[in-house]
């Protein structure tokens, strides 16, 4: 038996951060497209369930074409049973706009509440139970308590939340971790976080958030996908399965040895190419390193260059001035006067060396074309 574990597929997402209005549409549209893609791909290879733990959705108002390619992927594949546990960004309205517009839920759409629920799925002489709950401000440090599985069945359990140490009273929707321990769960399938892990949480228990399908932004780097779980009656083999069609890299590119902006280009692309970062992927660069004080990099014009390599570019500057004191010793200016300040102040130890270095570049900026002094 093959069943997918899935979450935090955020369709419908505005994704106006980073994008503009064009830009967002195909990001959206590409999002709905892995979805259809990942029902695809498990039809391929044979999977007869998908576990959908949580936040499916991103918004309370969800387009028409998001609920009908959902639906679609839904009553399109029969042999595959979706099990939609809701999360936190998920409301009612694409199950109240399915049942107005179709008359009722596809059969093979299984749905969670607020208390555990538990289906029985089976696949020739593999059986096993899924199990889950909807977490709520109100019963989110009950559930562990009541939950009450057959430790003779191989168990599957869903949540969606924030795993946390310990359970207390707390208005958010949390998972305390440790306690699910023991309670003859065999795979617990999370979802809220959007980093993938899979960790052991007993000697019997696998837990996993999945993390998302597709990354959004910069908080969401590396690789993404789905899990792939296949089940005997010996155990759960838990693959991760890479599946995003582009990746979010956040990367820092050395510059010290950069001369101007056209040295910077080379360099990010030299670096990007080194990575395997490809022309369909999202890229932050935070250029590093030490630079000398005159030297200049124009952020817009490094990013326009480079935006037209990748989806999405942003370029950060994060060098560091390298100050030669040395070279305004004898200039007769008051950008030299200031330096040769800041540098005694250095030597005293009212300043450090990296604050003095700090307060001069900043300093040596704002007086940029300064008259000499005579």
């Amino acid at each position: 038996m093959k069943i997918i574990h899935t979450a935090d597929l955020h369709l419908d997402s505005k994704l106006s951060r980073y994008f503009d209005s064009a830009k967002a549409s195909q990001r959206r549209n590409e999002l709905l497209l892995s979805f259809q893609k990942m029902v695809e791909y498990g039809s391929t290879v044979g999977v007869s369930a998908i576990i959908i733990a949580g936040d499916l959705f991103d918004v309370r108002k969800i387009s028409a074409t998001a609920r009908d390619a959902v639906y679609s992927s839904v009553v399109n594949n029969p042999d595959i049973e979706f099990f939609y546990l809701r999360g936190n960004h998920d409301a009612d309205t694409f199950l109240n706009q399915i049942t107005e517009k179709y008359g009722s839920l596809p059969e093979n759409l299984k749905m969670f509440s607020g208390d555990w629920t538990s289906y029985v799925h089976t696949e020739g002489d593999v059986s096993v139970v899924i199990t889950g709950a909807e977490i709520t401000k109100e019963n989110n440090t009950a559930l562990v308590d009541s939950l009450s599985l057959d430790r003779k069945r191989i168990n599957i359990v869903t949540l969606h939340g924030q795993e946390v140490p310990t359970a207390g009273k707390t208005d958010a929707e949390v998972i305390p971790l440790p306690m699910y321990r023991d309670r003859g769960i065999d795979y617990l399938a999370l979802g809220h976080i959007h980093a993938p892990k899979i960790e052991k949480l007993d000697s019997r228990c696998t837990y996993s958030y999945c993390g998302c399908l597709e990354g959004r932004g910069f908080d969401e780097v590396g690789e993404r996908g789905f899990n792939l779980l296949d089940i005997t009656n010996d155990g759960i083999k838990v693959t991760f399965v890479p599946f995003a069609k582009r990746t979010v890299f956040d990367i820092s590119v050395d510059v010290s040895d950069c001369e101007n902006s056209g040295d910077v280009i080379a360099a990010v692309r030299d670096f990007a190419s080194s990575k395997g970062i490809a022309d369909k992927d999202m890229l932050k660069v935070r250029l590093s390193g030490k630079v000398p004080l005159d030297t200049e990099f124009d952020l817009n014009y490094i990013t326009q260059n480079l935006s037209e390599e990748y989806f999405f570019i942003k370029v950060l500057d994060e060098t560091e001035s390298l100050i030669d004191f040395e070279s305004f010793a004898f200039d007769k200016s008051l950008k030299g006067e200031f330096v040769r300040l800041l540098k005694k102040e250095a030597e005293k130890g009212t300043l450090s060396e990296e604050e003095a270095a700090d307060c001069i570049a900043m300093g040596v900026r704002l007086l940029m074309g300064e008259e000499k002094l005579v």
